[in-house]
């Protein structure tokens, strides 16, 4: 089929690490035998346009076009330009929220005058399922979130974002379809040994809670279990993050790692024991799933859709964040998995979420959207 993918996140030349969950779906998409476009709507007034408007990302063609709601005749613009892909497409698929917004007046004109399309949307967004967590305005705004009633199949990467946007969908509208998570290379061992390795990928942001982590890693050292964290990822704690490693003393046993490259990731992945991030909230949880693709157990707090994935069988989740609580979870991952070669975590994940198995439910969602259009 023809599949028309309109998202308003995507990665481009200028920062290829936009949205990358997206780009994973449409190469999903297109392993099924599609032929898929992208329209990259950059919605906002503050958004520059990429250095290359159209041309294609890693094999699909991508035309990228602005929507300033200050310009109306921007919007104007990428309104005619989404009716005329949608006229070429068998099946449009509208990725993150915002998308639905832009998609929505191209789609009903169709649509009143008797040229609809079936219309799937895939949902990634945390401002979805829990507005508050974004900001107080959105929270006051989220009602406009009725507007998922308008697509044919919802889907979401979590069950808990599927169930919160049932809420608002047609009746029996919404299902699970995850992220992609690829196994990057093989599995190498862990060892558990003295000091245990710990790694967190997120950015340093109060979400994230990188201090929580700090603190654990002394509320450890204190308890007599040498711990080395390495965080990859930086942003606004930056700061208050090297303080406090300065004033626990812990110089030598936290390395704030920066932003790297996704191979990079991967090798601190394969560098630990354990993955460990205490975060207030996440959907799919990307990182922790690359984790225990790596074969690495997952240490958490019990705040998203992830426990759809992260149990006991390969991860320790908890309902605090403070020290001795988080610390007491790593020492019982050490004890549970320390024996458990690493390829049994990995090999249930890579299988379950590989771009095959990914591509196979976003079949069956454009099945049930063809059925009900």
């Amino acid at each position: 089929m023809k599949i028309l993918a309109i998202a308003t996140w995507y990665p481009h030349d200028d920062n290829p690490t936009e949205a990358p969950f997206n780009a994973d779906h449409v190469e999903a998409i297109r392993g099924q035998g599609h032929d898929v476009r992208v329209v990259h709507v950059r919605l906002g007034t503050s958004l520059a346009m990429p250095s290359h408007v159209n041309g294609e990302w890693e094999g699909v063609p991508v035309h990228r076009v602005l929507a300033d709601p200050k310009r109306p005749g921007t919007v104007l613009a990428c309104e005619r330009l989404l009716a005329g892909e949608m006229a070429w497409a068998d099946v449009v698929h509208t990725m993150a929220f915002s998308s639905v917004l832009v998609a929505l007046p191209a789609w009903l004109a169709r649509t009143v005058a008797g040229r609809g399309r079936p219309w799937v949307h895939t949902e990634h967004w945390n401002g979805v399922v829990n507005p508050a967590s974004v900001s107080s305005l959105w929270d006051k705004l989220s009602g406009v979130r009725r507007v998922l009633r308008f697509p044919h199949v919802v889907t979401g990467v979590t069950g808990q974002l599927a169930a919160e946007m049932q809420r608002f969908a047609r009746p029996r509208a919404a299902r699970v379809v995850p992220c992609v998570v690829k196994g990057r290379g093989p599995v190498a061992p862990a060892y558990f040994g003295s000091p245990l390795r710990l790694v967190a990928v997120g950015g340093l942001i109060e979400r994230k809670r990188p201090l929580a982590a700090i603190e654990t890693v002394a509320w450890l050292r204190d308890q007599g279990t040498e711990a080395q964290l390495t965080w990859v990822g930086d942003g606004p704690q930056r700061a208050e993050c090297e303080s406090l490693i300065s004033r626990l003393g812990l110089a030598d046993q936290v390395t704030l790692a920066g932003s790297v490259r996704p191979a990079e990731v991967a090798g601190h992945l394969s560098a630990a024991d354990l993955f460990f991030l205490p975060t207030a909230q996440e959907n799919f949880f990307t990182s922790a799933a690359e984790a225990l693709a790596a074969g690495r157990p997952v240490v958490a707090t019990r705040v998203g859709g992830f426990s759809d994935y992260a149990d006991a069988a390969n991860s320790r989740l908890v309902d605090e964040f403070t020290p001795d609580v988080l610390g007491r979870a790593v020492l019982a991952a050490v004890s549970a998995f320390r024996n458990q070669p690493a390829e049994a975590i990995a090999a249930p994940i890579r299988a379950r979420f590989a771009p095959g198995a990914v591509g196979e439910l976003f079949d069956d969602a454009y099945a049930a959207a063809i059925t009900r259009a």
